[in-house]
Parts: C-alpha cells; structure tokens; sequence
C-alpha cells in the first residue's frame, strides 16, 4: 500500500470522525447578521410599517364589522319572586344555584327559546343563521349568566338580546321546576364594534411585517459569501494576510465621478 507520512504527533482527521459524518458546518455569526439587520434598518422599518398599513386597509375594507349586545341574568334555585327571598339564600342554594347556571347557559341557547325569541323581535331570520351569534358566559363563583349577541347590525343584536331577555325566565321556570331567573343588566345598543379590533390587527401586521424583513435580510447574509476584507477573510478561512493589492481601475472611477480624475488628465494633457 502507499505510505502516509505524518509528522509527530498529527492525527489523520478522516480516521477520526464517525462515517457518513459531513465535513462542512454551517456556522450562524449573529453578531454578523445583527449588523447586516442595522445597515438595512429602513428597509426592515419600511417593511414593519407596511404591514401595519395593509392590516388597516385588510381590517377597514375586506372584514366586516360586528356589534355585541349583552345582559345578564341571576339564577337561584328556588321559584322566589321577591328580593327578600334572594337574600335569604344559604351556601346550599348559592352551591346549588352555581351548577345550576350551567344548565340555564345551554337552555337559553336551545332552539325552542331563540325561535320564540326571534318570532317576539320580528327579526326574520331562522334559528341556525344566528345560533352561531348567541353566546354565553359563566362568571365563576357566582350565580351569573351572561347572555351575548353579536350581530352585523347592532339594533338587530339588541332586539334579538332583548327578546331573549324577555321569554327565557318564564321558559326556564317552566322546564327547571323550583327555579328562577330574573334579568340583572338588560342589553344595550351597541356604540362600538365589537370585532374586528383595529389596534390589535395592525400590530399584528407590523409585527410580521418586521418579522418578514429580518427574515429576508438575514437570509440574504447568509447567503452572500463575497469575502469583503483582509480581516474577514483571516477569520473566516485561518490565513496570515501578508499584502493587499488595490483596486487601481475602482479608485479611478471612483476619483473620476468626482470630477478628480478628470482634471487630473485635463492638466497632463495641457503640459
């Protein structure tokens, strides 16, 4: 076979390293790319600054806004039709009463009590074309429920809330035997949409705005392999620079745009 030599103490790198294991390493110098990020810093700003704009005409032009009524309602576990019977409730009832609220929740959303609802509001529209618009919330540790109705109208949103508003006490007492409801808030006419939010969809565009720019930039980095300096190239491949040579042809265009090199050759030529 042929002989390798090898001087004291050197090691045969290609013995030593596992097989299939690839040579090349691709190393991220992020002090490099947060420089490169800062040179194209109005690029990275025009970019952040666009999303936000395109979100704004997105939000205002293409998303239709919608408007949300609400009330609320407190639930107890007996049929008590007077307030001195509500503050004579134990912990058992208010207990009771908690898991109770679960059940009125869904009732109040049951097809039978919207489609009274909307018979009552004159509103003409089927049950599932504003099943979806109807809500509710239960507010922990409490015998609250809250009733919501987002609607592209805000009058047709109140209507319908107040629809509901009026049938599902005497609905619910009738199916939840023992039981009561009465209306604390009643709902009230919307005066601002309640989606789209136009604050949190602009920050979110100039976020991947920004988050867009930094990606191209940096793609853009690491991508470039022109070798721009002695000091990078000693960096980046070990090798001792011992002169550089300059550019003559470069520095002449560059003298002769501005108007050196010119009349540089302007006074040889009148000698």
């Amino acid at each position: 076979g042929r002989a390798v030599n090898r001087s004291p103490g050197s090691t045969d790198m290609a013995d030593s390293r596992p097989s299939g294991e690839k040579n090349d390493v691709t190393e991220i110098d992020l002090l490099e790319v947060a420089r490169a990020i800062w040179k194209k810093r109005l690029f990275v700003l025009a970019l952040t600054v666009l999303g936000g704009i395109l979100a704004f005409a997105v939000t205002v032009i293409a998303i239709r806004p919608t408007y949300r009524s609400s009330f609320t309602a407190y639930v107890n576990n007996h049929s008590t039709s007077s307030d001195n019977d509500i503050q004579s409730l134990n912990n058992g009832d208010t207990a009771a009463s908690q898991f109770l609220a679960q059940t009125y929740a869904v009732i109040m959303k049951s097809r039978p009590l919207v489609e009274d609802a909307l018979k009552i509001s004159k509103l003409t529209y089927e049950y599932e074309e504003v099943a979806g618009d109807i809500t509710t919330d239960i507010q922990t540790n409490t015998q609250l429920v809250t009733l919501n109705v987002t609607m592209r109208s805000p009058q047709e949103a109140k209507k319908l809330a107040d629809a509901i508003a009026k049938v599902a006490p005497s609905y619910i007492s009738d199916i939840v035997e023992g039981s009561s409801m009465k209306v604390v808030s009643k709902p009230v006419l919307a005066k601002q949409r309640y989606s789209p939010s136009l604050k949190k969809n602009i920050i979110i565009g100039a976020l991947l705005g920004l988050l867009i720019a930094l990606a191209i930039v940096t793609v853009q980095d690491l991508m470039d392999d022109r070798i721009r300096s002695a000091d990078e190239l000693e960096k980046r491949f070990g090798i001792s620079i011992l002169g550089t040579i300059p550019d003559f042809e470069a520095a002449a265009q560059k003298k002769a745009g501005r108007g050196y090199y010119y009349q540089s050759h302007q006074k040889t030529a009148s000698r």
